[in-house]
């Protein structure tokens, strides 16, 4: 059967106009680059015993930032390809682990605080629950950016772990008035809904995630001057199904879907992690400015007796060239 070059035209914008968009065809704003096999946080971070996590799952080669009308297309490639999640039951009642990480991929967190206006102690220091983290007030965040596999569930908790911290903070205070207690307690979900932006236009191929941020969210796209903070760590699926207790973690845990570090050899959470130290950060991979201190120099550097937390330094693309 043949066609005529109209119905061939016709066809063709027919399939322009049904086939979904392409991520991460725009115009490059900027790459930054880590090196392979380094994966491990401070050095000594070991992967759990299980088969959910290996040796490379977590570990950056690049983040790429594109335009995407006036938006971003940011896209991560990793060392080995992303682990689609597969269909089986992962609690005692058989959900399934397809139906709870539904954007394609399940075992990682990508945690990205982006300084926009670039004034040295304007903006947040403080990063998510469980981070075990600080942001060096030279790149404090105005933006934060969470991939992580279950967004709508992950914001959720944030609200609901800030509003037990507002709580607990309250009890210990006598100068906070029941006023001004109603009124932070109002503030907590704009914060996080004018802060702090979970993708949910993702698209996982091979070793790479594509996730888009709208315009709105960054003031239009993203810029080269700006300066990016970017960690990976393990993801915690179990956090939002209540197995805390029958799994013997403690529920009243600050964290936001972010799996552990401890001393030892785990099989539910990195091992390697430095005795008494609860405040050692999960962190497993850290992008970083060439020239400065390394990753595991960075991760290192916190004071658990003196409850000093590690700060990170957000790299700025434009000074990388």
């Amino acid at each position: 059967m043949r066609f005529s070059r109209s119905h061939l035209l016709t066809a063709t914008l027919l399939a322009a106009l049904i086939a979904p968009p392409a991520f991460g065809a725009g115009k490059e704003i900027f790459t930054l680059t880590d090196p392979r096999g380094d994966d491990h946080g401070d050095g000594k971070i070991v992967y759990p015993n299980n088969d959910d996590l290996k040796p490379g799952d977590l570990d950056i080669l690049s983040l790429t930032a594109r335009e995407d009308g006036d938006g971003t297309m940011f896209e991560v490639t990793f060392a080995r390809p992303v682990r689609a999640p597969a269909r089986e039951a992962i609690d005692e009642i058989g959900t399934q682990l397809d139906k709870i990480a539904r954007f394609g991929f399940y075992n990682l967190n990508l945690d990205l605080y982006i300084d926009t206006d670039r004034v040295a102690g304007s903006g947040g220091l403080t990063m998510l629950p469980g981070r075990h983290a600080e942001i060096d007030p030279s790149t404090a965040w105005e933006k934060a950016i969470i991939l992580t596999p279950r967004p709508n569930e992950a914001k959720a908790e944030l609200k609901r772990l800030l509003l037990k911290t507002l709580n607990e903070d309250a009890k210990k205070s006598s100068s906070l008035t029941d006023a001004e207690i109603d009124s932070l307690k109002k503030q907590i979900p704009v914060d996080v809904e004018e802060r702090i932006f979970f993708p949910t236009q993702i698209h996982v191929r091979g070793q790479k995630i594509s996730f888009f941020v709208p315009g709105i969210v960054l003031g239009g796209p993203a810029k080269p001057t700006w300066a990016y903070t970017v960690a990976t760590s393990g993801a915690d699926l179990l956090q939002s199904f209540d197995l805390a207790r029958k799994l013997g973690r403690d529920p009243s845990d600050k964290t936001l879907m972010i799996l552990p570090v401890s001393p030892g050899r785990w099989q539910d959470r990195f091992g390697g992690g430095r005795e008494n130290a609860d405040i050692q950060p999960p962190l497993i991979d850290l992008i970083v400015a060439k020239g400065g201190r390394t990753q595991e120099q960075i991760l290192a550097d916190f004071d658990a007796r003196a409850k000093k937390p590690v700060k990170l330094t957000g790299v700025v693309p434009a000074d990388q060239k």
